[in-house]
């Protein structure tokens, strides 16, 4: 149940959460399920999460060496415990770019796609790709050219910057959340990307420009979308916000962006959360079978996960509920986020802690059903 402590009235905490180690290794800094992707299927009893791992070095900021790998970690019941798994290549350029040799079935029910980010370049390696697998991630195939793209206007000059968000329309149509820079910007290019919305209607081989969900104009970093459909066309996400003008010790945030007509034009619903200094963090959201929304996120300032709940589609949201503090380190967070089939939310993240400190993915599975 969803519980507030009434002697931290303006901390609530959850009560009954239980935690797991989705994956970790002494000596090894494990980060980022964020940028890695996230799978449920069978009501989210199983679940696959992606990380980042390499050599745990002393040293400023990322505290990871080389080489650095890419990994999975699944769970077949709900969060409660993981095994990790090397699959083959669902991520970097596994050899040249392919061609899908049949259309995609988006609406395989063992689907799962792979966004990686594009090079700099004027070619179609600046576009990146996606690996698709038909068996919940226990193979992949790849990566494969958002094909389409590169003569899209919009696009012209820009370097996506995308991670995996996407959005299944029907048997061969999928909208693909990607984002990207203009390194024409500058030094603040970096830090200065926007998400835009794709389509493809024949199974992945071509896809088309939609829309922008944060214009150009807007003078704040809009990226790594988490997205929920409210039906009927109805669409909400959240974005990862930054002023890369203002230096690094001002706070960042995460904001809620509408759309009404499936996702060809956006308004912002206003700032769910503050994420803190040192860049911040994304936010992880997903529709609760209730109807609410959920928002987890980490603010590094305060090094803390928290969540946020919203039964008015995301116009309002409730008080910061602190699911986990005390990390070792404000490099943390990055989360993903599903609801398994017990009605948990499991919050998958990264951290150390003094008893672990050495970088690890964290599972917290949040007892809110009947709240």
């Amino acid at each position: 149940m969803l519980a507030f402590s009434p002697r931290l009235a303006a901390q609530p905490r959850v009560t009954g959460i239980r935690f797991a180690v989705a994956a970790g290794e002494e000596g090894r800094f494990l980060a980022w399920p964020a940028n890695n992707g996230c799978w449920s299927w069978d009501g989210g009893r199983e679940v696959l999460v992606g990380y980042s791992e390499g050599p745990w070095v002393e040293k400023e900021g990322h505290r990871i060496g080389s080489p650095q790998t890419n990994r999975l970690a699944r769970s077949r019941d709900g969060g409660l415990s993981w095994v990790s798994e090397m699959p083959t290549p669902f991520v970097g350029r596994a050899g040249a770019p392919q061609q899908l040799e049949a259309p995609i079935r988006f609406d395989d029910s063992d689907l799962a796609l792979r966004v990686v980010a594009g090079d700099s370049g004027s070619g179609e390696e600046r576009l990146g790709g996606f690996f698709v697998s038909s068996d919940r991630g226990l193979s992949w195939r790849g990566p494969f050219p958002f094909k389409g793209l590169e003569s899209e206007p919009a696009l012209k000059g820009l370097v996506l910057t995308s991670r995996t968000c996407y959005r299944i329309t029907g048997e061969r149509s999928a909208q693909v959340f990607l984002s990207a820079q203009d390194p024409r910007l500058g030094r603040h290019s970096s830090r200065l990307d926007k998400t835009f919305v794709a389509i493809t209607e024949d199974g992945g081989r071509r896809f088309s420009f939609v829309a922008w969900v944060v214009p150009w104009r807007d003078p704040y970093r809009a990226v790594m979308p988490s997205l929920v459909s409210l039906g009927g066309g109805a669409l909400i996400t959240v974005l990862r916000r930054k002023d890369p003008r203002a230096g690094e010790d001002k706070p960042n945030w995460i904001e809620a962006y509408a759309s009404e007509d499936g996702g060809s034009s956006w308004s912002s619903l206003g700032r769910v959360a503050q994420t803190g200094i040192h860049n911040g963090n994304p936010g992880a959201l997903v529709r609760l079978r209730d109807g609410r929304l959920a928002c987890a996120y980490a603010n590094r300032s305060r090094q803390q996960l928290l969540l946020r709940l919203s039964g008015d589609r995301g116009r309002t949201w409730g008080p910061e509920v602190v699911i986990r503090d005390n990390p070792f380190s404000y490099d943390m967070g990055y989360p993903q986020m599903v609801e398994n089939h017990r009605g948990e939310l499991l919050v998958l993240y990264y951290l150390a802690t003094e008893q672990r400190p050495h970088s690890y993915i964290e599972a917290a599975l949040v007892p809110i059903t009947g709240t």
